[in-house]
């Protein structure tokens, strides 16, 4: 690709490119290696482009991170049994922590405390709030159904099952596996929300 075609490519169009390519490079080299002049050739765009967005990789990778945070598929049906359905979820969860969106919010959470406050706060709501809407949804069925207490369905508590597995993976380094997964099911989250 030229330069000419590659300024071509303006606006939601060439910041999905950068994003893409930003996760695909974080995914192979890691948050510590990432260089803008990489993920500019990845993109096949020109450096400039990327700083005229953001003055440093610290906000791009929070910009890649929101963008990874809306691929969450909020159309979830739970199937009524509670458990399953969380497990599922969590899974789920567990996958994107394994690939770029597991970077990339390790390199968000390393360049916390050189970051705009709002900014970051945003980012958590982005990335948190889809995954409240699905634990929810599978809260309200349990309730329906009478497996689920009431009370249970507070931000807090629906929040908490993959809370535990981000504090998992950012702690360990790794996303949570199966038998971590039961752990926090069976042992905090189920006894807890359990009618």
């Amino acid at each position: 690709m030229t330069d000419s075609t590659a300024s071509r490519r303006r606006g939601d169009d060439l910041e999905r490119a950068i994003f893409e390519a930003a996760l695909e490079e974080l995914a192979e080299v890691g948050y510590a290696n990432l260089r803008m002049e990489a993920i500019a050739a990845r993109a096949k765009a020109g450096k400039a482009s990327l700083y005229k967005r953001w003055p440093d990789r610290a906000h791009l990778v929070r910009a890649a991170a929101r963008y990874k945070a809306t691929e969450v598929d909020t159309s979830f049906e739970p199937t009524g049994d509670v458990r399953a359905d969380m497990a599922r979820v969590m899974r789920g969860i567990t996958e994107n922590q394994a690939g770029p969106g597991g970077e990339a919010m390790r390199g968000w959470v390393g360049e916390l405390r050189a970051a705009d406050a709002q900014e970051d706060e945003r980012l958590r709501e982005a990335i948190e709030q889809p995954r409240i809407r699905v634990f929810a949804k599978i809260f309200e069925a349990g309730i329906a159904n009478g497996t689920v207490r009431p009370d249970a369905l507070r931000p807090r508590i629906v929040n908490l099952a993959p809370s535990l597995l981000t504090q998992h993976f950012l702690m360990k380094g790794r996303p949570a596996t199966a038998t971590v997964i039961d752990e926090i099911l069976d042992q905090i989250v189920m006894p807890l929300i359990t009618a």
